[in-house]
């Protein structure tokens, strides 16, 4: 009785390593799909965050003629 019982635990053991370890290799597939967006993502935002910059120093200059003013 004991060994079936040890056969059994040992079976249910496998079979949920063996899922666990194919959910990982999904997961990885996964992070890696997202991490490729995040950089473009990531590339964009830079662009478009020094873009602002220099569309905001212009109306500065605009309505203080030609000087920045200091900013917080």
């Amino acid at each position: 009785m004991e060994m079936v019982l040890a056969a059994l635990v040992t079976a249910v053991g496998g079979i949920i390593t063996t899922l666990l370890l194919m959910f990982r290799k999904e997961n990885t597939e996964d992070h890696a799909n997202v991490m490729e967006i995040l950089r473009a993502v990531g590339g964009n935002v830079e662009r478009i965050d020094s873009k602002l910059d220099s569309h905001i120093d212009w109306h500065l200059k605009e309505a203080t003629g030609g000087e920045v003013s200091k900013r917080n």
